[in-house]
C-alpha cells in the first residue's frame, strides 16, 4: 500500500526535474497523486488492470484505447514481490521509455526506504510497549506479551536475567545512557536475543540471556555475566565514569520478567554501599525480610520493644548488625563495633540471659534473634 502523502511528496520532488505528467495510482486503481491535481481521486482503468492482472506494464499509444487515459507508459510499483500501486508517465511511449523506467525505480526505492523506516518505527514502538509492560505491569496479559515478543523475534524458552545499570556522576562530559548502551551492545557476549533499552537519564536495562543448561551450574552464570560486563565497566572507567550493575533473579517466562526487574530495583533502593556488580541471590534473605508486614512483627515482638531499655535496644541492633555482616564471628564483629572482644561477649551474654536464647549455639534461636532485630531496627 502506498500512502497518498508519500506519493504526493514524490510528485512534488519529481516535477522539479521533468516536464512529463506523472500519475501514481493505489492498489484500487485510484489516482492518489498527480502533476495534474484535477485527476487526483479519479479512477484509472489501466492501473486497475495492472494491479489485478498478470501484466506489470501496459503501453498506451492511442488515447481511444481507454477513455480518459492519455498515451504513455503505466508500470506496476512493487515491493517484496507484491504490487503496491502503479506509476504512469504521459507522453510518446518511444520517447519516455527510459524516463518511465527511471521514475518507477525512484518510486520503488523511495517506497522501500519508507517501508524500512516504518518497520523501524513500529519495532521501536513495540519495543517501548513491551518494555513498559515488563517493568510496570505485575499481572500482564501473557498472550499480549508473547504476541509482541514474536514480533520482536524474542525466544521465550531462553533463560534471562535483568541487569539494571545505574550511571553515577553528573558531569556533562561523561557518557550518557544512549552512548553507554551502544557500547554495551558492542561488547563481547551481547547476543541477538538480549533485550536492552535506556530507562532514563541514569539507568539502562538489559534482559540478558544466560547459558544455563545441564552442563552449567548456578555459579557459572555469575562468571558469565561478570565477563559480559567487563567491557562496559572498563570503557566507563576509561571515560572517568562509574556505574553500579544490579543483577536480578533468573527467569524463564515473560510474565515473570516484571519480578527480575523489581529485584534489581529493590537492590538499588536497599543497598547503601553496593559493589560495582550486585547479585540479587546474595541478598534474598534481606529481600524476604522486607516482605514481612510490620504488623506481623509487632504481634510477635511488641512486648520486647516495650520492656527493653532504649540503650539496650541500640546495643542489640548494633550487635546483630555486626553478627549478620560477619556470620556471627565474635572477633570480626567486635572489630566492626570498635570494641574489645570481651566487651562484645559481655553484651552477648546479657542479651542471652535477658531473652533466654543462644544463637551462637542454636540455629532456631538465631532465627528468633534476627527477626527481633528486624522489628527493633525498623
Amino acid at each position: 500500500m502506498i500512502e497518498p502523502e508519500l506519493a504526493r511528496k514524490f510528485i512534488e520532488r519529481l516535477t522539479q526535474y521533468t516536464e512529463y505528467n506523472i500519475n501514481i495510482m493505489n492498489e484500487n486503481g485510484v489516482i492518489i497523486a498527480s502533476r495534474d491535481p484535477a485527476r487526483v481521486g479519479t479512477y484509472h482503468e489501466v492501473a486497475d488492470r495492472i494491479i489485478h492482472g498478470e501484466q506489470d506494464m501496459i503501453v498506451i499509444r492511442d488515447e481511444k484505447e481507454f477513455p480518459g487515459v492519455l498515451p504513455g507508459i503505466n508500470m506496476a510499483i512493487t515491493h517484496q514481490g507484491r504490487k503496491e500501486g502503479v506509476i504512469g508517465v504521459t507522453g510518446d511511449p518511444d520517447r519516455i521509455h527510459e524516463v518511465a523506467l527511471i521514475t518507477r525505480l525512484a518510486m520503488e526505492t523511495m517506497l522501500r526506504y519508507e517501508k524500512q523506516q516504518e518497520e523501524i518505527r513500529l519495532r521501536r514502538n513495540r519495543k517501548e510497549h513491551f518494555l513498559n509492560i515488563l517493568t510496570q505491569k505485575e499481572f500482564a496479559d501473557s498472550s499480549e506479551l508473547r504476541g509482541i515478543a514474536r514480533q520482536l523475534g524474542l525466544d521465550e524458552s531462553l533463560v534471562r536475567v535483568s541487569i539494571v545499570c545505574r550511571l553515577t556522576g553528573a558531569n556533562a562530559n561523561l557518557p550518557g545512557p544512549e552512548e553507554a548502551l551502544e557500547e554495551l551492545r558492542r561488547g563481547k557476549g551481547h547476543w541477538v536475543q538480549d533485550f536492552s533499552a535506556v530507562l532514563d537519564e541514569t539507568h539502562l536495562l538489559v534482559y540478558k540471556t544466560v547459558k544455563l543448561n545441564g552442563r552449567k551450574n548456578f555459579v557459572d552464570y555469575r562468571e558469565e555475566l561478570t565477563e559480559y560486563l567487563e567491557h562496559i565497566r572498563n570503557w566507563l572507567h576509561n571515560k572517568g565514569a562509574r556505574a553500579v550493575f544490579y543483577v536480578g533473579s533468573l527467569q524463564t517466562s515473560f510474565t515473570q520478567y516484571y519480578y527480575t526487574y523489581r529485584h534489581c530495583k529493590w537492590l538499588e533502593s536497599h543497598l547503601r554501599e553496593p559493589d560495582e556488580i550486585v547479585f540479587f541471590n546474595d541478598y534474598v534473605r534481606e529481600y524476604f525480610r522486607t516482605l514481612i508486614p510490620r504488623q506481623e512483627l509487632q504481634r510477635a515482638f511488641i512486648i520486647y520493644g516495650q520492656q527493653m531499655p532504649e540503650e539496650s535496644k541500640q546495643q542489640f541492633i548494633e550487635m546483630m548488625r555486626a553478627f549478620e555482616e560477619t556470620n556471627y564471628n565474635l572477633s570480626e564483629s567486635a572489630a566492626k563495633l570498635y570494641i574489645h572482644k570481651n566487651t562484645l561477649i559481655y553484651r552477648y551474654n546479657k542479651f542471652k540471659d535477658m531473652l533466654g536464647v543462644d544463637p551462637l549455639e542454636r540455629s532456631l534461636d538465631r532465627g528468633f534473634m534476627e527477626l527481633l532485630y528486624i522489628y527493633l531496627a525498623k
